[in-house]
């Protein structure tokens, strides 16, 4: 896949670029950098989704296609947007109703990530719910 990067894009439309291709993985902005195999802090989190890519990179114009294959380890994509577009992230991973970041398996490609997400689904069924509150 082909991942547009420009300036004037929000973080949220990468977002939704990224999780087009991958559905059951996130990509995370961050304002610090990140060392290889570790996660970065909640609180350099960008969370507003309308947050400009041209704010993030301290007002580098960047226009630029990154391609993104399926078997390219996750730590290889987080290390390419740092160098190439000066872009801190993080690829989070879906398990179950939570997204887990993935620092401790940077390792493995964006396929093995997505499927290890689709094996990690939560499948609710309805059932009557329990009360265990004291009873009077």
């Amino acid at each position: 896949m082909k991942l547009h990067i420009s300036s004037e894009l929000t973080t949220g439309q990468i977002q939704d670029e990224f999780s087009a291709e991958f559905p059951n993985l996130k990509l995370v902005f961050f304002s610090k950098p990140h060392k290889a195999y570790a996660g970065s802090p909640a609180k350099f989190m960008i969370t507003k989704r309308e947050t400009k890519v041209g704010e993030l990179t301290h007002g580098k114009d960047i226009h630029k296609e990154l391609f993104v294959e399926a078997d390219m380890p996750v730590w290889q994509l987080e290390r390419l947007l740092e160098l190439e577009y000066h872009l801190h992230a993080q690829v989070f991973r879906r398990s179950g109703n939570t997204w887990l970041e993935t620092s401790v398996t940077d390792d493995l490609t964006l396929e093995q990530q997505e499927a290890k997400a689709k094996d990690n689904q939560v499948h609710f069924e309805f059932v009557d719910p329990i009360d265990y509150r004291e009873q009077e």
